[in-house]
């Protein structure tokens, strides 16, 4: 497997050079440059086109959003950010980071991010060269949003890839989302309606405002004592089911009866 070839980006340069020896001692990722400036890293990514940026977040002049925003997205590197601090990690998923670290790093950990990156690089819009669609089918693409196999989600002090098909439960938490799942899930910062366009109608089911189901993990349907309904999961969890949404979800389990 050719080695990912990384620039690393950080204004304290004892941390800088911490980060470069944990990396050369790993196979899988060459070293092609470092900077402790926000500037010279542009022009640095700008010649070199790294598959990846271990970048830092607070630093002066540019801080790392700053610099990702700056950066050419038609060909983007896989930007891992390395910071001292856990309160930007939902932000890092809103400019589609490859993944979060927080500092001091762990050797393990920095392994598991270069996979992370290359995953995210292997998923890059653009990536694999197909041929170009009639205009017909453009304009079709054009009106389709991208079907969604995994998102990128908050958990704890990290970002984690959490693949869709393990998502059982999805309730919306203002402008973001959790999703459930057996490995502890995660936030995203989407609304619900939002993730629900970008979902396989026939594999979820929408049963409340705030709530959307897999199909298959629905096992139940039952009304409390109070004359609400829920939804019963395979892992013993219950789901409340608004008003009008109902009747779908009483048509679902009729089906799989029979």
């Amino acid at each position: 497997m050719k080695p990912l070839r990384a620039i690393l980006v950080d204004d304290e340069p004892l941390a800088l050079g911490r980060l470069s020896r944990s990396l050369e001692a790993i196979e899988e990722v060459a070293v092609i440059g470092s900077t402790t400036s926000s500037s010279q890293a542009l022009r640095l990514i700008g010649e070199s086109r790294p598959d990846v940026v271990f970048l830092d977040i607070a630093m002066p002049g540019l801080n790392g959003f700053e610099l990702v925003e700056r950066l050419s997205a038609g060909d983007l590197p896989a930007i891992v950010f390395v910071t001292a601090f856990d309160t930007h990690a939902v932000k890092a998923f809103g400019v589609d980071a490859a993944d979060y670290l927080l500092k001091p790093v762990a050797p393990d950990r920095l392994r598991a991010s270069l996979g992370r990156a290359r995953a995210w690089l292997d998923g890059r819009p653009g990536r694999d060269r197909t041929p170009a669609p009639d205009a017909d089918a453009g304009r079709e693409a054009e009106n389709a949003a991208p079907a969604i196999d995994s998102l990128w989600a908050h958990r704890h002090r990290e970002a984690v890839r959490i693949d869709i098909d393990s998502v059982d439960l999805i309730e919306a938490e203002g402008d973001y989302v959790r999703l459930h799942s057996a490995d502890g899930g995660g936030l995203v910062r989407m609304t619900l309606s939002a993730l629900e366009a970008r979902l396989d109608g026939a594999t979820f089911i929408r049963i409340h405002r705030s709530a959307i189901c897999r199909r298959s993990a629905i096992t139940g349907l039952r009304r409390k004592s109070t004359g609400a309904l829920v939804a019963t999961l395979g892992n013993g969890d219950e789901v409340p089911v608004g008003r009008k949404f109902g009747g779908g979800l009483r048509t679902l389990l009729r089906r799989m009866q029979r």
